[in-house]
């Protein structure tokens, strides 16, 4: 499994042993600073609180000028997220909202090319090393390849 860390810090030199201490006090390996960047695509993410239409969503993404689009159910049930163009991530947004969604979260985010699927116990491990990381002040997101 390969993790993107997204930090955001005023000092790199804290955020970076913040990082590597954390991974490696739970057993986990850190790699080079963009090693695993080429299995991941950049990708707009729409977040909505409702169940979308994919068949009403395509028209109205048609409509505000939107090329690319992917609807999946979100993390939680009820929830739904379109994965597009980041150029098009806003027109995605205005798109949704056209179809009376107003509470709508915009965002990029890196999505794996190429999902792997882990063992329970390794899945529960890079888990806790996720959760560890977004608690740190500095990591703003964590991204994974983990299909389970």
């Amino acid at each position: 499994a390969s993790f993107i860390i997204n930090v955001l810090s005023d000092n790199a030199n804290r955020a970076t042993a913040d990082v590597k201490s954390t991974v490696n006090k739970r057993k986990g390996k850190i790699a080079e600073q963009g090693s695993v960047i080429f299995m991941y695509d950049r990708r707009g993410k729409v977040e909505v609180a409702a169940n979308l239409d994919e068949e009403a969503l395509m028209d109205a993404a048609i409509e505000n000028g939107c090329e690319d689009m992917e609807l999946v159910e979100g993390d939680e049930e009820g929830t739904s997220i379109v994965y597009s163009d980041p150029k098009e991530a806003g027109m995605m947004a205005d798109a949704v909202r056209s179809l009376g969604h107003v509470d709508v979260k915009v965002s990029l985010a890196w999505v794996s090319k190429a999902p792997v699927e882990v063992s329970e116990e390794d899945f529960e491990k890079n888990m806790e090393i996720i959760d560890s990381l977004e608690e740190l002040d500095d990591v703003d997101s964590v991204e994974h390849n983990m299909s389970n």
